[in-house]
């Protein structure tokens, strides 16, 4: 399984603030995580899903989200706040498997093999868990459930917020994963998508069924990677 925080920065200051009497919830109105507003060279490091409605992007200063959208809530980062939410989904996260993997402060990794006699099938377990965190934490999670890491991380990505998805069937892989952009393959990168774009390969699909001979002479061990990973082969 494959754990993702919804928007963390933002979700873990929305959530501690409600937690502190606070009636306004961050994350239903335009707001975001980011630098001083009078420091130009502010970033948004997260924002909430209204905000996307205006075209705000992580990374993008936070003058010119501002100028998107002048009413928009910025608060400042608090990384304290941060490991202590992470830490508090990791103890939750370990009730279920003695096998986690941190991915980054807002993602996991568990291995649930041998698992399911003591909490069910995995779907049914990340959804579990899923609830858990809600109830429990107040912040909601993805999960994505595969054979592997990679196809853990793509269903998890699927579609957002507070949802489980599965890739664990050739099928499910066909259906769920190749109609996607190839740029939304992990290490799928800007001069890969360039390279791929001028072979016609639009899609997650277009890059599995290519020749992957083909593949190889143009990128190189890296077009033979991400050929496995379209794949859906870790």
């Amino acid at each position: 399984m494959h754990i993702d925080v919804n928007s963390a920065f933002l979700s873990w200051q929305a959530t501690y603030n409600l937690q502190h009497g606070e009636t306004l919830d961050l994350r239903e109105i335009p707001s975001a995580v980011g630098g001083n507003q009078l420091d130009r060279r502010g970033i948004v490091l997260a924002k909430s899903t209204p905000a996307k409605k205006f075209g705000i992007q992580t990374g993008e200063g936070i003058w010119q989200a501002k100028q998107k959208c002048p009413h928009l809530v910025v608060v400042p980062p608090n990384y304290e706040l941060y490991m202590m939410c992470s830490s508090a989904l990791y103890e939750l996260i370990s009730e279920y498997s003695p096998k986690i993997q941190r991915f980054s402060i807002d993602e996991m990794f568990i291995d649930f093999t041998g698992m399911e006699r003591h909490f069910g099938e995995s779907f049914e377990a990340a959804h579990m868990i899923k609830d858990r965190v809600k109830k429990e934490l107040g912040f909601t999670v993805n999960i994505g459930i595969g054979h592997n890491k990679l196809l853990a991380k793509v269903a998890g990505d699927l579609k957002k917020p507070d949802m489980v998805h599965t890739l664990l069937t050739k099928e499910e892989i066909e259906k769920k994963m190749w109609p996607l952009p190839v740029e939304d393959l992990f290490m799928v990168g800007r001069a890969s998508k360039k390279k791929l774009d001028l072979m016609n390969i639009k899609t997650i699909g277009d890059l599995a069924n290519s020749d992957v001979k083909l593949l190889q002479g143009k990128l190189k061990s890296h077009g033979f990677l991400i050929w496995q990973y379209a794949n859906g082969i870790d």
